[in-house]
């Protein structure tokens, strides 16, 4: 009989384990090539259709001019310092929120390709009303340091403008407002997706503006809440929204055949939004919006990457099943049998990535897991000269795999199910040793040859 040393045999474990760690990094490395390849493929088509998309606004924004006095110190011919005001001159872009804003958005949405991966993009008609006070005009007047104020404006950005279908109109009442060409407005306006319009000078009191868009955009679409009553309602038919930033929805309703949620804030719970506006009305803090995210379910490569994070569990626990088997059985098997059936469950997580790309990751991991457990049933048949051993081996690892997809799809629960694997495992392998002398074991593989 040959030599048997169950610590040589558990130290030789423990090495194939680690001759393992190469073809599972491998398969990790090529996981993260695709998601790579994935992201690219993403930026390229939102680049190319349109980005996500932000709007803000309208604003009311007037250039003025304002005096100021500014300490200057000269020196006389004595070289004696005199401290004397000067008059000097500012220009300023003062901005003017509304007291109320309303959004009506629909979203259209649909998945466009490049090869085999894609993103959601949108087609979107949104509706904006705000109405403005006349604090402007009023502040005009008290502010005695105004020299000269210019054109006030109507303002409004939106995330990429390549994402218009058509040219907006800004409307007060009947009448169209004329947008201004970009080289025409101040220049801290200019770029950053700014439409503008003058405003009328014949209005003296509160006036309501009214802009409808026509908007392409890819994966989100957020606003930034800006008035002092801010009231938002996006509907769209992706069924798979997130909704994040400022504050989730007062109200959502989400199914298979989309989803709707409604915002409302006011000034006092959106002050953080309101003081982002820096002076060319403009803020760059995206947790300060109401957004909605068109998220894609998780993906093929997403699970078999998860699934790969748990292989050395499946790998453990089948190089223990054999373990125990050797002691139990007193049948010894070589090293390679035992690395063979490593790279048997590796080709698993490769098949899973490989399938996953271009059939549900149910299929995929059923398909994968029947031809891995199939092939390791054949070969542990012939090894171990019994048909019913090799089998029984190739079910239990089919069980395993079974419970390891229960944990993949149970994502809150990932850690109490994996835990519970491991006890259960754990418990099996004590119960089932408990009467086994291994004093005695040691002692006859040190003695016999």
């Amino acid at each position: 009989m040959a030599s048997y040393s169950p610590l040589r045999k558990i130290l030789m474990i423990c090495g194939l384990m680690l001759v393992l760690v190469g073809p599972l990094l491998m398969i990790q490395v090529k996981i993260d090539e695709r998601q790579n390849r994935a992201r690219l493929v993403s930026y390229e088509i939102s680049n190319q259709f349109a980005k996500e998309q932000t709007l803000v606004g309208p604003l009311l924004m007037v250039p003025r001019v304002r005096e100021y006095w500014a300490a200057e110190s000269t020196r006389d011919a004595t070289e004696e310092e005199a401290v004397s005001p000067r008059r000097k001159l500012r220009r300023d872009l003062d901005c003017y929120l509304p007291d109320t804003l309303d959004i009506q958005g629909n979203l259209q949405s649909r998945m466009l390709y490049r090869g085999i991966y894609g993103t959601p993009v949108y087609q979107s008609v949104i509706e904006l009303e705000a109405r403005f006070p006349t604090e402007w005009l009023q502040a005009a007047k008290a502010d005695a340091s105004i020299v000269s104020s210019g054109t006030p404006l109507l303002v409004f950005r939106v995330g990429d403008l390549r994402g218009l279908v058509e040219r907006p109109a800004l409307r007060i009442g009947e009448r169209t407002l004329p947008l201004v060409e970009p080289a025409s407005m101040p220049s801290v306006l200019q770029g950053g997706g700014v439409v503008a319009a003058p405003l009328p000078e014949d209005l003296s009191g509160p006036f309501t503006v009214r802009l409808r868009l026509n908007l392409n955009g890819s994966t989100s679409l957020a606003a930034l809440p800006i008035a002092k009553e801010t009231r938002m309602t996006l509907r769209g038919d992706w069924p798979h929204p997130s909704f994040s930033g400022l504050m989730l929805p007062a109200e959502r309703e989400v199914s298979e055949d989309g989803f709707i949620g409604r915002w409302q804030t006011n000034s006092l719970a959106a002050s953080s939004a309101i003081d982002c506006l820096q002076s060319d009305g403009h803020c760059r803090d995206d947790s300060q919006l109401l957004r909605v995210d068109l998220v894609q379910p998780v993906t093929g490569l997403l699970s078999s990457e998860r699934a790969l994070k748990y292989s050395f569990l499946i790998v453990g626990l089948t190089f223990a099943a054999f373990f125990l088997f050797e002691v139990m059985r007193r049948v010894a098997m070589h090293p390679m049998q035992y690395l063979l059936v490593g790279l048997a469950l590796a080709m698993f997580y490769l098949l899973l990535v490989a399938l996953g790309e271009h059939v549900d990751f149910v299929w995929a991991y059923v398909s994968g897991a029947v031809a891995c457990v199939g092939l390791i049933g054949v070969y542990l048949s012939a090894v171990l000269k019994s048909k019913l051993a090799g089998w029984g081996f190739a079910l239990a690892q089919l069980i395993v795999l079974g419970l390891l997809f229960g944990i993949l799809m149970a994502e809150d629960y990932a850690l109490l199910m994996g835990s519970l694997l491991l006890f259960a495992a754990l418990a099996a392998v004590m119960i089932l040793t408990r009467r086994v002398d291994w004093h005695g074991l040691a002692q006859r593989g040190g003695t016999s040859s």
